[in-house]
């Protein structure tokens, strides 16, 4: 915008111009020139003047200001010098909004006469008039929503990373701030909070928002360094935002779960600007938390629930070490009775009676284990392993309705991480699912099938198939939906617990009905990265 002095100089120069050059020399002014006499008749016009206009120069000289543009142009009392906006219509008819600059000049006959100077600023007043609505829109948003909004000074921390990078000992910033925490600290001391909205008074602070406007570092626990680093390393390599889970503070001291947000658009980043938004996500993370104890509660629920079905092959599985007991410990009282004790018969039968105690205690072990809740302690597994034991929960099911267990376990299956009783179950769940099916079904020779496979570097593939009748096409959608059964009896959650535990330990589940009859259940799971 031309300030007042530019336009002072530019009426100074066009009289003298007037003066002492050529009319044609006025045409290579960008701004227009008028040239009025005291009546306000016009005496000049020059290029500026037509194009601004649309007029052309030889029809309007003679006419007057005010009768070319249709109103009264000046005041009536102008006086030497007058400056303004006026609006006037062009040839074309439309609005122009004018910056008029005016003032008064004598002839060299000695009559008064006047020097306008003006410039189109239509379309620059309609900008700042778009800048101040959206400004107005900008703040109103700002401060009406519902979540926790901050505007930043971000510009200290490009100076810091500029100086940081000039060292030349930089080359990645993520492994430089990894291994220098303080720094990510310095960039946090050196962030201002520019402005804040109520909602961000309501969540961090106490009522008083001047206590906010302050550096950020404040409001981020040491533990959450690394999310305000990834931000930063966003934020400079030109990502358009940034979002992230994190812990946070307020000014009380209180940390809560948030969802840390960052935008980086180039227009208020090139200004040093930046804006971030926090919603708080306590509520939701103690219900995520309330929902994984529901489902843990549910798994342990099922578990004892599959106890039940299972306890007559347990009590036969326990019944076989205390009879074992019993006869053994009664030969040795028979080898001990005699007139000359044979001791080292006796021995013999007590070595067998602790060996089936021992027995004895590891089947309650394992049922003890299935039936516990409780926290999950995740270890390093043999998967062979555990769908061996798996096969001893199974073993008088399966002998009970005469149905054949085939085993095919690669020597080379790799280790899991997880918690042996969320593994039987799984196992246990789907070979159930699969007893039950071959039960109801006349199926000849029926068998239950449990195959390790190495599936590639990352993972191991578990298959568990039957030769039954199969799952109806519409339910296999629908499988392992809580509380979905095919099963009159069933409570529909073996098959979503299964699932959930499988989810868990970052695998994928599947099932198909075979070709050759029966189903298919393949499990994918993450090996231990060391075994």
């Amino acid at each position: 915008m031309t300030d007042a002095t530019d336009s002072d100089n530019i009426e100074d120069n066009t009289a003298q111009a007037m003066r002492l050059a050529a009319p044609e020399l006025l045409d290579l002014v960008h701004e227009s020139i008028i040239l009025t006499d005291a009546d306000g008749a016009i005496l000049f016009w020059n290029a500026a003047s037509e194009e601004m206009y649309g007029w052309p120069r030889k029809s309007v000289l003679g006419r007057t200001v005010d009768a070319l543009f249709g109103t009264q142009q000046y005041p009536a009392d102008r006086q030497d010098a007058w400056q303004g906006e006026i609006w006037r219509d062009g040839a074309d008819g439309e609005k122009r909004l004018i910056e008029v600059r005016c003032r008064s000049d004598r002839a060299p006959d000695g009559r008064m006469r006047f020097i306008e100077t003006g410039r189109d600023v239509t379309s620059v007043r309609e900008a700042e008039a778009l800048l101040q609505k959206s400004e107005h829109r900008y703040r109103n948003l700002f401060q009406a929503m519902a979540a926790s909004f901050w505007e930043l000074d971000f510009f200290p921390v490009g100076e810091m990373l500029y100086r940081l990078r000039k060292t030349g000992a930089v080359n990645d910033y993520e492994s430089y701030f990894a291994a220098n925490p303080q720094f990510v600290r310095e960039m946090m001391r050196a962030t201002r909070v520019i402005d804040i909205n109520e909602q961000t008074v309501r969540l961090f602070g106490r009522g008083e928002r001047k206590e906010l406007l302050g550096s950020v570092e404040p409001f981020w626990p040491q533990d959450s360094t690394g999310v305000f680093a990834a931000s930063v390393i966003a934020a400079i390599t030109g990502k358009p935002n940034y979002s992230a889970e994190t812990r946070l503070r307020r000014i009380d001291g209180k940390e809560f779960d948030a969802l840390f947000t960052a935008c980086f658009p180039p227009d208020t980043m090139n200004k040093g600007t930046l804006l971030i938004g926090v919603i708080d996500m306590s509520e939701q993370v103690a219900a995520r938390a309330a929902v994984a104890e529901m489902q843990n509660n549910l798994a342990h629920a099922a578990r004892i629930s599959m106890l039940g079905e299972f306890a007559a092959s347990i009590a036969h599985e326990v019944n076989q070490p205390l009879a074992a007991i019993h006869a053994n410990a009664a030969a040795g009282l028979r080898w001990l009775s005699r007139n000359e004790p044979n001791l080292p018969e006796a021995q013999v039968s007590m070595e067998r009676v602790v060996e089936d105690a021992n027995r004895a205690s590891e089947i309650i072990g394992r049922i003890r284990t299935m039936a516990a809740g409780g926290t999950i302690k995740p270890t390093v597994l043999s998967l062979n392993a555990v769908i061996e034991e798996t096969a001893l929960f199974l073993r008088d099911e399966l002998r009970k309705n005469e149905i054949q267990l085939f085993l095919d376990l690669s020597e080379y299956a790799p280790k899991i991480v997880a918690d042996r009783v969320q593994v039987q179950q799984v196992f246990v769940n789907l070979s159930m699912n699969a007893i039950q099916a071959l039960v109801g079904s006349d199926t000849t020779e029926p068998k239950l099938e449990l195959l390790t496979r190495v599936a590639g570097d990352d993972s191991v593939l578990v298959t568990v198939r039957d030769n039954g009748p199969g799952f109806r096409p519409d339910d296999l959608p629908r499988l392992f939906d809580s509380f979905f059964t095919t099963r009159k009896e069933g409570m529909g959650l073996g098959l979503a617990i299964t699932r959930s535990i499988v989810d868990g330990l970052g695998g994928t589940i599947s099932t198909e009905n075979r070709a050759e009859g029966g189903a298919e259940f393949r499990i994918h799971l993450p090996v231990f990265a060391n075994g």
